[in-house]
């Protein structure tokens, strides 16, 4: 099997693990739970993507509850449903790394 047919699942897990420093954060959400802006709060949870040895590969930018949330789901969801490469290209690789290898490409 060559890497562009292996299911991503087989290569990466996705999961929600807790940010460094989050005491700040709890007390935001809470706050921001209290005055029923949940949606603003700051996610006290950030999505990761290790291989399958469990070995990290990339920590995704962080941000509000909702986004967290939309973000895992997206993620996961691209996990079940993808291949390694696609996958990686989607959620690894660096957006200027890609940029970059298009204009050298393209000559």
């Amino acid at each position: 099997m060559d890497a562009v047919s292996t299911p991503a699942s087989e290569v990466y897990v996705v999961a929600g693990e807790r940010r460094r420093g989050n005491a700040p954060r709890w007390a935001a959400t809470l706050v921001l739970g209290l005055l029923q802006i949940e949606e603003d709060a700051p996610s006290v949870s950030e999505t990761v993507i290790r291989r399958v040895d469990g070995s990290l590969v990339k920590r995704l930018k962080p941000g509000s509850v909702s986004h967290f949330e939309k973000q895992i789901s997206e993620v996961t969801a691209d996990l079940a449903s993808m291949d390694a490469v696609p996958f990686a290209r989607k959620w690894i690789a660096e957006p200027d790394a890609a940029v970059a290898g298009d204009e050298t490409a393209s000559g």
